[in-house]
């Protein structure tokens, strides 16, 4: 993983790790695996952002209202581009996933990285630190 986007806390490195294989992908897709390369990445964020999410909700994190935002926004445009990329759009879609990219290098080495340090001053640890598609939470005080 890019050193970048390590916050060293392997539940959050996971995801971002993740992001980075499913972009390259992305780029190594021809136009017509496009469409379930790019589907990967939406739905990957999708869960990802709702875990941090979570996260923030429980450890009542105080930028959680822009950090979502951020999500949601975000997230709405990646799903159109779902819709570009079965209208054989390929060309908008890979602009979409490089802007995407961007974007993602910056918030996690701003909003991810001032969670991280949130919740390692919360002793924060996700309840099944196994299981990728954790839902619940742990908070050590």
């Amino acid at each position: 993983m890019a050193a970048s986007l390590s916050l060293e806390l392997p539940f959050m490195d996971r995801a971002h790790e993740q992001f980075t294989v499913l972009l390259k992908c992305v780029d190594e897709a021809g136009d017509a695996e496009l469409p379930a390369a790019w589907q990967r990445v939406v739905e990957l964020a999708a869960e990802s952002f709702a875990r941090e999410d979570e996260w923030m909700q429980a450890t009542r994190f105080s930028c959680r209202k822009d950090h979502t935002l951020q999500h949601r926004v975000v997230l709405e445009v990646m799903r159109e581009g779902i819709v570009q990329a079965h209208e054989g759009q390929s060309l908008q879609v890979r602009q979409l996933a490089w802007q995407f990219r961007d974007w993602y290098h910056k918030h996690v080495q701003s909003m991810d990285a001032a969670l991280a340090l949130h919740l390692r001053g919360a002793r924060f640890e996700p309840a099944n630190r196994g299981d990728e598609a954790v839902r619940g939470v742990a908070i050590f005080t």
